[in-house]
């Protein structure tokens, strides 16, 4: 938040120096800004009036192919982009040579001798003629200036009259031109075609390949049936090695048994019942009779026999597997066989097939091509015989009511905003150059010290001799105030000790010594015993305010020490004493560096509360500086617009070199305008004290 508020003060602080920047170089900016105008005044009315005839032409993409129903309109990007090009390309050729040359053909003979002939007169037509697009639209404006109106809409029609004609008959010589290629490229194309014809009826013939374009022929067909058939012989045949296997092992391991119940066969499944009784028999008779009993033997004789059935016919089962596993190894060898014989068959008519293609597209192409070229070759003979223009004249030229140039008011604005500107620009220009401090950012720009007060300009209605006391005439004017608070700022910022302070300017003119009587009459005011010292042994004023004689004063007190009391006097403003500047001496500088000064400063600081020097410019002579040494503070006075800031800030280096306490800047004589704080302010008046000698 801070930081927006010191942004947005330094805004206002920029803006406020760049209008006492302006204010400053009024003189300069009103020049300028009216030699600019006047200028452009003059410029405008010594002008010769030039009139411009426009006249508007269509540029169709269509035109004479509104019988093409099966033509497409292309609107993408790359259509747009061609379209635009194409529209250039066209504009080109309407300021081209060849037709600006027919132009003027048919001007000069209408009479017409203005634009002269020859090369001097096309240069002098293309020099009028313009052509430009309009926007998001299909038209070109052709645009002629000529100081005739009548001559501008002339030309104007002429230029879209010869490029039209030339157009159109461009155009139907172009169709009639291509006619004559598309029949020539006919008739070669149609020798193609029956030579590739040829070849691929002989080709058929050779190989007695009648159905080699049928998709799907005998070979193939033959190929996946014996695909099929192949695959099913190995599955049977691995479904009938796989339960040979195994009843193979069960056999080995005389498993009778369980092979019997592995295999559907009723002579199987009968002795296995059969066995399977006569088990049951065998148990009863054991059971009953015990097992040396006679029936119980052939009960188990009649079991033996029966297993050894079971085991014969189990052999015999599995003999038969073996022989249809033999059978199935035999089909499935023979069918890959088969197979391989199909396969090479297959890829020899492939073969054939590839150089079949070959043949074949050649013919192909050969058609497709003369087709294409007998469709174009019909399109191309319509379009000749209904040729239309793709130009289209939307607006013929007349001849303007108002010329074009010089447009007055348009000049004029922009004389008006040029010089505007460049006044602007040269009066900041010449501020910068100049530098001299009109506000406080422009104090703080080129001195980087602080700004102690800003006293405000005196009414100009104002005499010379009432100038200088005017703020102890004044007390509750504007710049009473002013240096009020400049002795606040003083008081809480000035040097501790805040007895002997130095009054100095860069040059002269500037009102340091007005500005050292303000601040003495404001520490008067304050009841404060204050003494003013005239220390400008060189051009010494301050006597002539109050009307008395340069001597005795500050050169006398260094002469006589002792006689101090004799070089001040008092004024009229109560607790206002001033010590002039005394004789005359040849060596200022010197003198007022001499040892003497110090301790007279020390003796009249003792009698007074605060002691003010008014001292030469110090960026003219160096007596300001030697006296700022033997004092608390310094303070310089800068009149708003005279010194540069160059020379202020070279003149507040001196004096810190020199060893000076500078407190300060003082910025004199700043002019008030409307706006600024305190104007028109009912606190403040100028008018004239009505007790004379008291406090304000």
């Amino acid at each position: 938040m801070g930081s927006a508020v010191s942004r947005s003060q330094g805004f206002v602080a920029d803006l406020e120096g760049v209008y006492h920047a302006i204010w400053q170089e009024r003189r300069t900016f009103l020049a300028f800004f009216s030699a600019v105008v006047l200028a452009t005044g003059v410029g405008t009315a010594v002008t010769p009036k030039q009139y411009r005839a426009n006249a508007v032409l269509q540029l169709m993409a269509s035109a004479g192919q509104e019988v093409d129903v099966g033509k497409v309109v292309n609107l993408d990007d790359g259509g747009w982009a061609e379209k635009r090009d194409r529209a250039r390309t066209r504009m080109q050729l309407i300021q081209s040579r060849t037709v600006r040359e027919e132009v003027l053909r048919r001007y000069t003979s209408r009479g017409h001798t203005d634009l002269g002939t020859g090369t001097a007169g096309l240069e002098a037509l293309a020099g009028s003629m313009s052509v430009s697009p309009r926007e998001e639209t299909d038209l070109v404006e052709v645009a002629v200036t000529h100081t005739d109106p009548d001559a501008a809409a002339l030309l104007a029609n002429l230029v879209v009259e010869v490029y039209t004609e030339a157009n159109l008959s461009q155009r139907t010589g172009a169709a009639r031109d291509t006619q004559g290629w598309l029949d020539g490229q006919s008739e070669g194309y149609k020798a193609t075609l029956d030579e590739a014809t040829k070849k691929v009826m002989s080709f058929k013939e050779t190989h007695g390949v009648v159905d080699i374009d049928e998709k799907v022929d005998g070979i193939s067909a033959r190929l996946g049936s014996l695909q099929t058939a192949a695959g099913e012989a190995t599955t049977r045949r691995v479904l009938a090695e796989t339960a040979y296997g195994e009843h193979l092992g069960l056999l080995k391991r005389r498993q009778y048994d369980v092979l019997a119940g592995m295999y559907q066969d009723p002579a199987l499944e009968t002795m296995a019942r059969q066995r399977a009784e006569l088990v049951t028999a065998s148990a009863d008779v054991l059971a009953r009779y015990g097992e040396k009993h006679p029936e119980h033997q052939r009960a188990a004789e009649s079991i033996s026999q029966v297993e050894a059935l079971i085991a014969e016919e189990v052999r015999r089962n599995v003999d038969g597997e073996r022989a249809e596993v033999e059978t199935l190894r035999r089909i499935e060898s023979e069918l890959a066989a088969e197979l391989e014989l199909v396969k090479t068959d297959l890829l020899a008519k492939q073969k054939l097939q590839a150089e079949y293609r070959v043949l074949k597209g050649d013919e192909e192409r050969a058609s497709a091509t003369l087709s294409s070229l007998g469709k174009r070759g019909a399109e191309v003979d319509l379009q000749a015989s209904t040729q239309l223009n793709d130009v289209r004249v939307v607006d013929r030229a007349v001849a303007p009511t108002r010329p074009f140039t010089p447009n007055v008011k348009l000049n004029l604005a922009v004389g008006f905003v040029v010089g505007l500107a460049a006044g602007l620009g040269v009066a900041l220009l010449r501020h910068r150059l100049v530098g001299s401090l009109l506000s406080a950012a422009d104090v703080e720009r080129y001195t980087h010290t602080t700004l102690l007060a800003s006293i405000p300009q005196l009414n100009t209605s104002i005499v010379p001799a009432q100038r200088d006391l005017y703020t102890f005439e004044h007390p509750r004017s504007f710049a009473a105030e002013a240096f009020r608070s400049l002795r606040a700022v003083l008081e809480v910022a000035g040097p501790a000790k805040g007895r002997r302070i130095v009054i100095t300017s860069c040059i002269e003119g500037e009102g340091k010594s007005l500005c050292a009587l303000g601040i003495a009459v404001a520490y008067a005011q304050l009841g404060r015993r204050v003494l003013l010292i005239d220390a400008d042994l060189r051009l010494p004023r301050l006597h002539k305010v109050f009307g008395v004689e340069e001597a005795p004063g500050l050169s006398d007190a260094m002469i006589h020490e002792d006689e101090l009391h004799h070089c001040t006097i008092r004024t009229p403003i109560p607790r206002l004493d001033l010590m002039r500047c005394g004789e005359r001496v040849d060596y200022p500088n010197e003198f007022v560096s001499a040892p003497e000064l110090e301790r007279v400063l020390d003796r009249l600081s003792a009698q007074y509360d605060i002691v003010l020097l008014d001292t030469p410019p110090a960026g003219l002579v160096a007596d300001a500086v030697s006296l700022a040494r033997v004092c608390e503070g310094a303070i310089l006075v800068v009149r708003a617009g005279k010194a540069p800031g160059r020379l202020v800030h070279q003149t507040l280096q001196g004096l810190q070199q020199g060893g000076a306490n500078v407190l300060g800047v003082l910025l004199n004589d700043v002019p008030r305008r409307p706006g600024d704080p305190g104007y028109g302010n009912k606190y403040y008046s100028d008018r004239p004290r009505t007790v004379r000698g008291g406090p304000a």
